[in-house]
């Protein structure tokens, strides 16, 4: 049988410790009450409706206050485990059946059960649904209540990576109460989960506030009274507020790093996963040709990149082996890893150029990453490439992700494997390269298809190694930016240690007093 991750075994729900008669504290040893503030450093949200959201940063996170997720996925191995649903299995890795538990309800008093999994699934992949989930999706045959707390998932063709698209990683992880979402309109301001926590109020771009829900299915929990949001994007705004005790937890941008150094009581935590990575446009003559890919490959020196662009810190130790994947991970390959040889990527480019190639090209990168586009500019020069960089906004870096029109792109994602980085590669999807590589391809869905953890994870070695050896894209950095927490906000959440997500999750989380 496989199981979602590796050979997990159904999990049922375990409850926390009860508080202590007359006391704050529950028996466990946590701390019960307290508020927390989180800064949200990317900005507002579109809303709580499931289909308009996109990723963790621009609102699953905050939706999962309400909704939760069905599924848990750990950064570092990949495996994927119960969280709000029981379990997920299956025998052969295309029909999928997940368990749900007993007793969960919305907070509108209606059950969270098959049928209300099976009717949120289905507003992903409507014929007008613009979800981000659907085209993960697209090989669902069919979804269908089973039981009472089980849904049945029918593909086309076998994917072991499937509980995925049920985690964070994608909005169809959210569910919502149908009998709320009968007004959708009204839902995406005033969402009704099952979540650990109420939305209280919402003053767009400025502040969201989540007050516990008392009907909440696991016993004792949330431990936190209260959560609140507060939409804040200034990088150094940021920092200020979490330095000065304000606030509770933030995402950092790796420039202003060195500011937390020697403060003990806030940890940065190291980023899980993701990288950045200059991919050159293989339908253009910069990309299509190997000498000038395997040039910008050999550019890099990630100790100076390290120095540049996050200064005097030890969040990042300049180890480019196992990026975009996390450290530790099982997929890191350091025998693989380019080392900077600027000689040879000279003599590459004067190559090129003798041979008639155009040595000037133009780098699009996101508009609040000037000082690493110019640090990129800066490096590539030393090779021979005349380099012209261009700040463009997140819609439009999306867009010409997606329709080619660069020389070169900046490429970043906050997370690795199945299916972020498989999308920005995988020739059929968003494929940042804008070439097929067949044997990549044929990784890829070997790293998505898999259907055990070991043998997918064997798959993304593979993948990692291809894009290397094939130079189609120098990836120069790890996700650069990292989460900021007080050291008196516990975050481990259903028995999982947190260690450092960009999804934090609070329906377990407690505060020191």
């Amino acid at each position: 049988m496989i199981v979602a991750g590796a050979l997990l075994l159904a999990v049922a729900a375990c409850g926390g410790a009860g508080p202590e008669a007359g006391s704050g504290r529950t028996g466990g040893g946590v701390d019960r009450g307290g508020s927390v503030t989180v800064l949200a450093a990317v900005g507002e949200m579109p809303g709580f409706d499931p289909v308009k959201l996109a990723n963790v940063g621009t609102g699953i996170e905050r939706a999962a206050m309400v909704m939760d997720t069905l599924l848990y996925r750990d950064d570092i191995t990949g495996e994927v485990r119960p969280k709000l649903a029981e379990s997920m299995t299956s025998a052969d890795g295309r029909v999928w059946v997940l368990k749900l538990r007993r007793g969960v309800m919305f907070s509108d008093g209606t059950p969270l059960d098959a049928e209300a999994v099976v009717f949120n699934v289905k507003r992903h992949t409507a014929p007008e649904s613009t979800s981000v989930a659907k085209p993960l999706l697209a090989d669902l045959k069919s979804v269908e209540a089973t039981g009472d707390l089980e849904v049945t998932f029918t593909l086309k063709d076998v994917n072991g990576s499937f509980p995925v698209i049920f985690t964070a990683s994608t909005p169809a992880s959210l569910v919502g109460s149908p009998k709320a979402l009968a007004d959708p309109g009204n839902f995406n301001e005033h969402p009704v989960g099952a979540g650990a926590f109420v939305l209280q109020s919402w003053t767009r771009d400025s502040e969201m506030v989540f007050a516990k829900n008392p009907e909440y299915w696991e016993t004792g929990k949330p431990y936190l009274d209260r959560v609140t949001y507060q939409v804040m994007t200034g990088t150094q705004t940021i920092t200020d507020t979490m330095l000065s005790g304000a606030a509770h937890s933030a995402l950092v941008n790796a420039g202003v790093w060195p500011q937390y150094k020697g403060n003990e009581s806030i940890k940065l935590w190291p980023p899980l996963g993701g990288g950045a990575a200059v991919v050159p446009n293989g339908s253009r003559p910069i990309g299509a040709d190997e000498r000038v890919r395997r040039a910008i490959s050999l550019a890099f020196d990630p100790q100076t990149t390290k120095k540049v662009i996050m200064g005097d810190t030890d969040v990042w130790d300049g180890s480019l082996d196992c990026v975009p994947f996390a450290p530790g991970s099982p997929v890191c390959s350091p025998e693989d890893t380019p080392r900077q040889d600027l000689g040879q990527a000279k003599a590459l480019i004067a190559e090129f150029v003798a041979d008639g190639g155009d040595p000037d090209v133009e780098l699009k990168y996101f508009q609040s990453l000037t000082t690493q586009a110019t640090y990129l500019q800066s490096e590539l020069k030393k090779i021979g490439l005349n380099v012209k960089v261009t700040a463009v906004d997140a819609a439009t870096l999306a867009e010409i992700g997606a329709n080619g029109d660069y020389d070169l792109i900046w490429g970043s994602t906050a997370s690795s494997g199945y299916p972020t980085f498989w999308s920005r590669f995988y020739s059929k999807a968003t494929n940042w390269p804008k070439a097929t590589y067949p044997e990549l391809d044929a990784a890829l869905l070997k790293a998505r298809n898999s259907l055990t953890l070991d043998e997918r994870n064997a798959a993304w070695r593979e993948v990692l190694n291809i894009i290397r050896d094939k130079a189609i894209a120098a990836y120069v950095l790890p996700y650069t930016a990292s989460m900021a927490t007080t050291t008196k906000l516990h975050l481990d959440t259903g028995g999982y240690k947190y260690t450092g997500s960009t999804m934090q999750y609070f329906d377990s989380a407690w505060l020191e007093k």
